[in-house]
């Protein structure tokens, strides 16, 4: 990758001058939970938007102001993927609630598809209640390890292999490969993702189709800027908006106010808190 910042701008953005902690004092402030009027919220559903705040973490659970989010147990998890196929497309941030998946339900076995782990495609299955979870990196640009081609689809043609219906869940997020290509590139491949969706829920209106914006936590270099990863989010968002039906899952708050040094790839209690909202969209 070609690095267009001089010498002294390269400067600003060592470890040393950012992300530096803040050293505190030593006065303790308690916090006691105050969950007033939090669970009278509406259930989670399509054409909800995010305040800001969007929520808070208290014990490390989130409490969102967005909709009223559940608490679900492996045992819960399984009831409420009982009898669904769960896709979950993009990058390793969707790969992340795969493993999440696989290692929390109950029974939910790993099929052996002979590829690689990291880049997929994967799929698990649980017989008892039913439920097969699939995982597949979204098309070109990537920035995976090598892998076949074939195996390579895009976002907008996958979908359109997806026949739907009530039984059905499509996840997708595309931000974190495509921070290093022009609004206008981006603007592109998301009208064609958007094409699918109206296609699908056209055939198949009772399709749930959640999408999930991009993290926070890409290390501040000159291939990491938030402020433009903010501004895809944002595309993303309005260029869905008047689509009846898609749920737009914003975790850009929920993986930036974690006490946690920040990661592109959250660590596990956050995953979990994301798996619950994302939960409660499909089982309010």
């Amino acid at each position: 990758m070609e690095n267009h910042f001089t010498t002294f701008e390269g400067h600003l953005f060592a470890s040393k001058l950012t992300n530096v902690g803040i050293a505190g004092d030593s006065h303790i402030i308690s916090v006691f939970p105050n969950t007033a009027g939090i669970d009278d919220a509406e259930r989670c559903r399509s054409g909800l938007t995010t305040p800001v705040p969007a929520g808070f973490y208290f014990q490390d659970v989130w409490k969102s102001f967005v909709c009223n989010t559940r608490r679900f147990s492996p045992s819960k998890t399984a009831r409420c993927l009982q009898n669904k196929i769960l896709y979950l497309l993009g990058d390793s941030t969707t790969r992340q609630w795969f493993e999440f998946f696989q290692s929390s339900v109950p029974d939910l076995k790993r099929m052996n598809l002979q590829t690689d782990p990291k880049v997929g495609p994967l799929m698990a299955v649980q017989l008892t209640n039913n439920i097969i979870i699939h995982w597949r990196p979204h098309g070109f640009p990537l920035r995976f390890r090598i892998m076949p081609a074939a195996d390579v689809h895009y976002l907008s043609n996958e979908i359109d292999y997806i026949t739907g219906g009530r039984h059905t869940v499509v996840v997708f997020t595309t931000v974190a490969h495509l921070v290093l290509h022009p609004l206008t590139f981006f603007v592109h491949k998301m009208a064609n993702i958007r094409q699918a969706v109206i296609r699908l829920l056209k055939r198949a209106p009772e399709t749930t189709v959640i999408i999930k914006s991009g993290n926070t936590g890409f290390t501040k270099t000159e291939y990491g800027i938030e402020w433009y990863r903010m501004q895809l989010n944002t595309v993303v968002r309005e260029m869905f908006s008047d689509i009846n039906g898609v749920i737009y899952f914003d975790v850009w708050q929920m993986t930036s106010c974690h006490y946690t040094h920040e990661n592109i790839h959250p660590v596990p209690v956050i995953i979990r808190n994301q798996i619950d909202m994302i939960l409660s969209y499909v089982c309010p």
